[in-house]
């Protein structure tokens, strides 16, 4: 009788076998899943920040990298200002690094996967706003890269003293890591005719324009002018260390060389088009503020006088344009 009721226990109990196995394969598998994601997880956050760099192609051996249209962020980590990679016959020659050493990185990362195993040999700077340098370092670390640029980056930014820099204020630790002042090898006051790598170009020297110190990279044989922040669409231009006058001057300059592509320092227009923006903004501006003064507008008035409402949907007109039209009342009023 025990022989009978005991069986079928037994056979219960095996009948739970299977059962039991695949609960404990699904914890298995539940465990290994969330082992992958924590993996994943500390990776990201070792990284910092994925800028899902995408270099396009401009022109015939240039790419760049285009920024967002906004300020320095946590979101964008300070991937607002556009760089671009020049191929010569052995090596890059990079306009502008970025933000950060991590953005630097991985720019080169995607790029070396357009054109494998390639080193960077110079970083040429076009001003001295920290999202335009910061990622230079990059490049001495790896290559031992020669960086050319302002000497007003050695004079305002020094050694340990990162944290004195935007990017330091606004960015997470994780996004700076690595980030260092390093000052420019060279400066050409003057601007260089230079030929790296059998590729002929010109560092032009454009002053004050849009901060204390502007140049731009002009390569006549891919018929390219790499502008900088002298020219800007699809945003409005912060002049805070700029100059109404140079910029339309500098503006000017930009237009009258020979060229079929030019890359502004924030924006995605490239063709004929590209300096369309910055011309009508400055040239706006000049003539409103001028007009203003002739009729004894006060400066506590001019933003009530002059407001711009053309620019009034582009990205950042909140936020600068303002101050743009105060500082060049300021400048104007002194000029005249």
């Amino acid at each position: 009788m025990l022989k009978k009721i005991i069986n079928p226990l037994v056979v219960s109990a095996v009948a739970l076998l299977p059962l039991m196995s695949a609960c404990s394969s699904d914890s298995k598998s539940e465990t290994k899943n969330a082992s992958q994601t924590a993996k994943k997880e500390v990776a990201v956050a070792k990284v910092g920040h994925d800028y899902n760099v995408q270099p396009k192609k401009v022109a015939e051996g240039i790419w760049c990298m285009f920024g967002a249209l906004d300020a320095p962020t946590k979101d964008n980590g300070g991937f607002m200002s556009n760089s671009c990679y020049i191929q010569t016959k052995d090596s890059w020659v990079l306009w502008d690094a970025g933000a950060t050493f991590k953005f630097a990185e991985q720019a080169y990362a995607a790029m070396n996967k357009i054109v494998p195993n390639l080193p960077v040999s110079t970083v040429i700077y076009s001003h001295e706003h920290d999202d335009h340098w910061l990622g230079g370092g990059y490049y001495k670390k790896k290559f031992g890269a020669k960086l050319i640029g302002t000497n007003l980056i050695a004079k305002h930014f020094k050694p340990g003293h990162e944290a004195e820099t935007r990017m330091y204020r606004i960015l997470t630790p994780e996004e700076v890591e690595g980030t260092k002042i390093i000052a420019p090898d060279v400066s050409y006051e003057d601007g260089k005719d230079l030929e790296i790598g059998g590729l002929k170009m010109k560092y032009i020297s454009l002053g004050q324009a849009h901060s204390e110190d502007d140049f731009l990279l002009y390569i006549p044989s891919r018929k390219t002018v790499l502008a900088a922040d002298v020219i800007m669409n699809g945003r409005i231009t912060s002049n805070r260390d700029g100059s109404v006058l140079g910029q339309i001057k500098a503006i000017d300059t930009v237009k009258n060389l020979k060229w079929d592509i030019c890359v502004p320092g924030h924006g995605l227009i490239t063709d004929k088009t590209a300096t369309d923006e910055s011309t009508l903004y400055f040239k706006l501006m000049k003539e409103r503020i001028v007009a203003a003064l002739d009729d004894d507008v006060e400066a506590t008035e001019i933003n009530e006088v002059v407001t711009l409402p053309e620019f009034k949907d582009k990205a950042m007109y909140d936020m600068l344009n303002s101050n743009n039209v105060s500082a060049a009342y300021t400048e104007l009023e002194m000029a005249d």
